[in-house]
């Protein structure tokens, strides 16, 4: 027993363990790619043989803390990383088998207090007309692995036993068809089946029924050649089809009718009129009828033939909505059924009805409702767009919480929560209509806090593992510097970590700006001649004059949420956001963020055609086709522009990407969102919307402004001040453009800079600030610390080794002399990092750790102090692993903003 157990709790075991989680880990991404994530949680995630895994490893921590007394000090940094692991896994068991997560979608001014789950469930609701029981306990996850060509050992069947007093009926899975599409095959073999027509607001659609069965359609229940209570009867008599309505409705003829207009007026009347319930009549198959507000029509009669399922393409985004199919086998008694049924996460409806041994089942399968026992209202949802376009660019819903008699109102919208007992509410989608809200639920306050706790604890017990006296690293450290040149040679490994943050960025609202000296125009997107260059005026140069471009970028503009800053920074964050680069090639000619920013002012339909928008990967091969990307990602603005309608063509998959929770969109609809936003930052440049240099005259608010903006009132409105300052500043530029003087063009850059010093006194930077953020802006300090962090990693790491094995020999000094000069550099780079990093305080006016890029680079500077705080004359490999570990974060941090302050969308509230 003591040989057994001494085996199971062995650090060998848990290697293997821990090796095991890594590949399990690992598979799933994989199976969760070419797949889908229900079969990842199948296979993996939600295994039997994965929870005894983690469980065993809880086990295994907690012994270990035991059998090598990991409370002592020295054992420290060991000791958390143990209890990391523990409380990870403590959390994930809560979050699995505790918490709940699903969506409360609630209209404009209507209160509900009902939760759809993520769950999935096979659902009945069983009645013998006297008793009615539902059951939805066992929630369950169909995947590929219930498909009917699955092998063992992979195939997996659903089966459960449902008792209604003394009758027992039985469910069991035969087939899966996920994303499912169907049609119908013409066969002497098959079934007879009606095509039932129905007519609404989503136009025609062409439904089917096959004998013996009870369909949904249109939310009123169908039933052919099974008699039913309650339903649309469709039978047979002597070889006509008859029908049978189970509420008063009406019907209509279309003999008597040509294309919507009346031929025969008594042919009509007489064949047009209404029916009463349960009287069973011939069908008509030109007769529209109309009950329980579904209309349709069964235009021909029935023919035989199957409908044939089939999956549609996960790589297809009109497919990736699409319900999964399941066919099931019920039996009861003698009785036995096959019957395929919709459903998946979110659908809360019955699909099929059917008799058997003597009982009415409804059947379904997805999610349930849950109940919270406060209810929520939504007093007002609020969709911005981008300015000239349909494309959503934010949403946010006003809530009330009421609960006992007291209502609290909260604002939920990006980046924004609400948490209330327990609950906590985000902003993920709306309907489609724009008349409501769709909030994410997430009900795993225990789990989500002790699992974080575990990920501090990691990080924690990572870094001191490195770096505290008596670790094993600590160890190894020493043991190095023993091992003479000649003995047996020994790889030293050296763990290398790095963090990543998620960066999410939220869109602000600008304020709302309307001066007494504003003229009204009515053209939807206003193209001055004054402003936009006449075709072939420009000849072939596009360039603007470098000393030109200087001096602009010394102009001061006011970003959307308040900041005076130099147009330098503004124009760097503009192209950043498109271009994802500082500056744009042109052939040999390598055009600085101020010069395409002038030049896009004054000539964007150049603009227009040039490959400036970045794709990317992330939406995959058919984004790049869609947007006629070229073989580096980059595509023009033209190319996502119809040629016939003038419509975005991304417009419609926006919309739907966009109303998505963020837990739903694939890559292809994050890629689209990206897109979009790069067109409509590109479009809100050409016309003006980013160019707010002129101080409003005597507002309270300190507000800048362009010559064109938004109101409440109106989309469009032209400033007449700004729009007498900025004239001729455009037309000084074309004129620069065509006779290289630039004159104008500097007269008008110094008159518009009085102007702003004038009325805008109290909030304009001081000159030395202003050429300080542009300093600040050329250097791109932490790109090149970056680099500088790896050179001396690398070139440490070779010391370390070299300083190991050349112990004791003539070259020993040199090699210590050597780490001793990259120390000194690296103390150098780390003080310009900090230098930076307080330019950066100074100019922003506030912490260089306030946003996610901040908050690396300052964490990064952390690592480097830590690896010479340790030092201590000792081995190189403990810098060197600060330095790497420096560059590793800023890597990271390279993808994320960087701006002084994020950059937001215009719009128009």
């Amino acid at each position: 027993m003591s040989r057994l157990k001494k085996t199971l709790f062995s650090t060998r075991t848990m290697t293997v363990l821990l090796l095991l989680y890594a590949i399990s880990m690992a598979v799933a991404t994989f199976v969760e790619n070419d797949y889908d994530t229900a079969t990842a949680k199948t296979l993996i995630y939600n295994a039997t043989w994965f929870e005894v895994l983690m469980l065993w490893l809880i086990l295994l921590f907690a012994a270990n803390i035991r059998t090598y007394r990991l409370t002592r000090r020295e054992k420290w940094p060991i000791l958390i990383f143990h209890l990391a692991f523990i409380f990870m896994f403590i959390g994930g068991a809560i979050t699995r088998y505790i918490s709940f997560e699903g969506q409360m979608p609630i209209k404009e001014n209507q209160t509900t207090n009902e939760i759809i789950s993520d769950l999935t469930y096979f659902k009945l609701l069983v009645t013998d007309g006297n008793k009615t029981i539902s059951y939805d306990k066992k929630p369950y996850m169909m995947s590929y692995f219930n498909a009917k060509d699955t092998k063992w050992p992979f195939k997996r069947t659903y089966e459960q036993n449902y008792r209604f007093d003394d009758k027992v009926i039985s469910l069991k899975t035969l087939d899966y068809i996920p994303m499912a599409k169907d049609s119908i095959r013409t066969t002497e073999l098959g079934k007879k089946i009606l095509n039932i027509v129905t007519v609404g607001q989503g136009g025609r659609v062409d439904n089917y029924i096959s004998e013996g069965e009870i369909e949904n359609i249109d939310g009123t229940i169908f039933s052919f050649k099974k008699p039913f209570p309650g339903v649309v009867q469709l039978s047979e008599k002597d070889g006509d089809m008859m029908i049978s309505l189970p509420s008063d409705g009406q019907y209509m003829s279309m003999e008597g009718q040509q294309v919507g207009v009346v031929t025969d007026s008594t042919l009509l009347a007489q064949q047009s009129g209404n029916m009463k319930a349960n009287e069973t009549t011939p069908l008509n198959h030109r007769a529209l009828y109309t009950v329980n507000n579904t209309s349709f029509i069964i235009p021909k009669a029935a023919f035989k033939g199957e409908r044939v399922y089939y999956s549609g393409d996960k790589n297809d985004p009109r497919d990736k909505n699409l319900l999964e199919v399941n066919q099931l086998e019920l039996s009861s008694g003698n009785e036995r059924d096959t019957l395929f049924i919709r459903g998946g996460k979110g659908v809360t409806e019955f699909d099929k009805t059917l008799m058997i041994n003597g009982l009415n089942v409804s059947l379904g399968f997805g999610s349930k409702i849950l109940y919270t026992d406060f209810q929520l209202r939504c007093d007002d949802f609020l969709l911005e767009r981008y300015p000239g376009s349909n494309n959503p660019s934010s949403y946010e819903s006003t809530i009330t919480v009421i609960d006992k008699g007291t209502e609290n109102q909260h604002h939920i919208f990006m980046n924004n929560v609400m948490d209330y007992r327990g609950y906590r509410f985000f902003q993920a989608s709306y309907f489609p209509d724009e008349s409501g809200t769709i909030l994410s639920v997430n009900a795993d306050r225990w789990g989500t806090n002790i699992t974080y706790f575990g990920y501090f604890l990691l990080f924690g017990g990572m870094f001191f593992t490195l770096f505290w006296k008596g670790t094993n690293f600590w160890k190894l450290n020493d043991a190095l510097k023993k091992i003479h040149k000649k003995s047996l040679i020994l790889l030293p490994f050296l763990l290398f970590f790095g963090l990543g943050t998620g960066i999410n960025s939220s869109f602000a609202q600008n304020n709302n700006v309307q001066t007494k000296d504003s003229t009204v125009i009515s053209q939807q997107k206003p193209r001055p001649d004054v402003q936009f260059a006449r075709p072939d005026e420009l000849g072939s140069n596009r360039i603007i004059d470098p000393e030109h471009a200087e001096k602009f970028g010394h102009l001061l503009v006011q970003d959307f949420q308040g900041r005076i800053k130099p147009m330098n920074t503004h124009t760097l964050e503009l192209l950043r956001k498109i271009h994802k680069k500082d500056t744009y090639k042109k052939g040999s000619a390598s055009i600085s963020s101020d010069q395409w920013f002038i030049s896009m002012q004054v000539d964007p339909g150049y603009w227009a055609n040039e490959p400036l928008i970045k794709v990317g990967q992330k939406g995959g091969d058919q984004l790049l086709k869609e947007t006629g990307a070229n073989a580096e990602g980059y595509t023009s603005y033209a190319n996502l522009v119809d040629p016939n309608t003038g419509i975005f063509k991304l417009e419609k998959q926006d919309n739907k990407s966009f109303s998505k929770r963020k837990a739903d969109q694939t890559n292809y609809d994050k890629g689209v969102i990206e897109v979009t936003e790069r067109f409509n930052i590109f479009s809100n440049i050409a016309f003006g919307y980013y160019t707010n240099v002129v101080p409003v005259k005597n507002d309270p608010a300190q507000t800048w402004i362009s010559w064109i903006y938004s109101s409440d009132e109106n989309t469009v409105e032209i400033d007449s001040t700004a729009y007498a300052l900025l004239t001729p500043y455009f037309n000084g530029v074309k004129e620069g453009l065509t006779t290289r003087n630039w004159n104008n063009a500097d007269k008008s850059i110094e008159n518009i800079s009085k102007f702003q010093q004038v009325w805008g006194e109290d909030i304009v930077p001081s000159e030395s600030k202003v050429n300080l953020e542009i300093l600040y802006n050329h250097l791109n300090s932490f790109f090149w610390l970056m680099i500088v962090y790896s050179f001396l990693g690398m070139a440490m790491i070779i010391l370390g080794f070299a300083e190991v094995f050349s112990s004791g020999s003539k070259y020993n000094h040199i090699i210590r002399t050597l780490t001793k000069i990259l120390l000194g550099l690296m103390i150098i780079a780390l003080t310009f990092q900090a230098l930076a990093l307080g330019v950066r305080w100074y100019l922003s006016g506030h912490a260089p750790w306030s946003n996610g890029y901040e908050a690396i680079i300052f964490i990064s500077g952390i690592g480097v102090v830590a690896g010479l705080l340790l030092y201590r004359n000792r081995n190189a490999f403990i810098p060197a692993a600060g330095a790497l570990v420096a560059m590793i974060m800023m890597g990271f941090a390279m993808e994320a903003p960087c701006s002084i302050h994020k950059l937001h969308l215009w719009n128009r509230s």
